[in-house]
C-alpha cells in the first residue's frame, strides 16, 4: 500500500518537479504524513531520487537532492532486483515488471492513480436492500449538488462545499422496525448555509474577495435592521442611520472608489500607482452624489485603458441599497383613491 501511495504522490507532483518548484523534502514530508511512517526505506529513497533525476531541471538538481545526492549517480541504472522492485511485483502479480522501468512506464503499467472524487465519500449501497441508507445519502447529496449548480455556483465551489461542509450523524434506526442499530445519515446543514452564501454571491456577481466581503457586510445589515433604519423614518434621521440621503450617497461612492482600487490591486490587474491614477482621472468628487453615474464613469475609463474588470457587482450593490432606502409613495399623492 505504501508503494502505491508513493506513486500517487510523485505523479501528483510531477509538474512541480519538472519546474524545480517541488523539492525532495516536500515529497518525503507528504509521504510520511500520508502513510504515518516515521522514515522512508532505501528503496523508497531510490524511487524518489530516480524520479527527480529524470524530471528535475539540470540546473537545480544539486539543490534539490540534499542527502539523496549519493544515490543520484545510480538512479538511471537498470536495477533488475531490489526490495522496491520485488514489492511492486508482489503487489501487481499480473503485471510484467522488468525492474528497469522509468517512473512513467510504471505508472502506465500499473494504472495512473486517480484523485478521490465525491463518490468515495458517498459509496453506493448494496442493491436489493430494503433500507438502503448509503444510496439515500447519495441521492440527497446529488440533489443538493444539482440545486447548487442551477443557482450558478461554480463546479469547484460545489465540490468544496460538499467536501468541507458535509457531516455524518449516527442516529437510532427507528425506521428499522424497532432495531437499535444506529444508522448513518448525511447532515447538509452547514453545506446549505455555505451554498446560500455562494448563491447570493453568484446572484450579485460578487466574484472576488473584496466584493464578497462588502456583500457580506450588506447582508448583515439586511438581516439585522428593519425598514425604518433603511428608509430613515426617524426624526431628522437619514436612511441607514446617516444624516441625510446626500451623506449616504457620498459614502456609497467612497466605498465603490476604495473597493475598486483594492480589487484591481488584489487581483494583480493593476499596480497600486496605476489603479490610483485611473480613479483620480475618473474624479469621484464630481459624482459623489450619483453612485450609478460614478460606476458608469469607472467602467468607461477602464475600457479606455483596456483594463479587464467586471463592474456588474457594483451596479447590483447600488441597486440593492437604493431599492431599500426608497420611501413608499403616499397613497393619495394624486388626490384620488388608490
Amino acid at each position: 500500500m505504501a508503494t502505491k501511495q508513493l506513486f500517487q504522490i510523485l505523479l501528483k507532483n510531477r509538474d512541480g518537479i519538472k519546474q524545480g518548484i517541488t523539492k525532495v523534502q516536500d515529497i518525503v514530508t507528504e509521504y510520511l504524513s500520508t502513510t504515518g511512517a516515521r522514515a522512508i526505506s532505501p528503496d523508497e529513497r531510490f524511487t524518489i531520487n530516480k524520479e527527480f533525476s529524470e524530471l528535475a531541471p539540470s540546473n537545480v538538481v544539486n539543490d534539490i537532492f540534499g542527502d539523496f545526492q549519493g544515490l543520484q549517480d545510480d538512479a538511471a541504472d537498470a536495477v533488475m532486483d531490489t526490495p522496491f522492485t520485488n514489492k511492486v511485483r508482489e503487489q501487481n502479480p499480473d503485471v510484467e515488471i522488468r525492474g528497469n522501468e522509468t517512473f512513467g512506464e510504471l505508472t502506465e503499467k500499473l494504472g495512473k492513480p486517480k484523485d478521490q472524487g465525491l463518490g468515495s465519500l458517498f459509496p453506493k449501497g448494496t442493491p436489493g436492500e430494503i433500507f438502503d441508507q448509503k444510496n439515500s445519502n447519495r441521492a440527497e447529496v446529488a440533489a443538493f449538488m444539482k440545486a447548487m449548480r442551477e443557482a450558478g455556483i461554480k463546479n469547484e465551489d460545489v465540490t468544496s462545499v460538499i467536501k468541507d461542509k458535509t457531516n455524518f450523524k449516527r442516529q437510532p434506526a427507528y425506521e428499522f422496525f424497532g432495531s437499535d442499530k444506529p444508522k448513518e445519515v448525511v447532515d447538509l446543514a452547514e453545506g446549505k448555509r455555505a451554498a446560500t452564501t455562494l448563491a447570493r454571491a453568484a446572484d450579485m456577481a460578487a466574484d472576488t474577495k473584496v466584493k464578497q466581503e462588502l456583500l457580506a457586510n450588506l447582508d448583515d445589515d439586511i438581516a439585522n435592521y428593519g425598514p425604518d433604519w433603511w428608509k430613515g423614518m426617524g426624526y431628522n434621521e437619514g436612511p441607514m442611520g446617516r444624516e441625510s440621503v446626500g451623506n449616504l450617497l457620498e459614502s456609497m461612492t467612497t466605498d465603490i472608489n476604495n473597493g475598486v482600487i483594492d480589487d484591481l490591486i488584489a487581483q494583480d490587474i493593476l499596480t497600486e500607482e496605476a489603479a490610483f491614477d485611473i480613479m483620480r482621472y475618473v474624479g469621484r468628487d464630481k459624482l459623489k452624489y450619483d453612485p450609478k453615474a460614478f460606476i458608469r464613469k469607472i467602467t468607461d475609463e477602464l475600457e479606455m485603458n483596456d483594463v479587464k474588470y467586471d463592474m456588474t457587482f457594483w451596479d447590483n450593490y447600488v441597486d440593492e441599497i437604493l431599492t431599500r432606502i426608497q420611501k413608499p409613495e403616499p397613497r393619495f399623492a394624486d388626490g384620488g383613491l388608490v
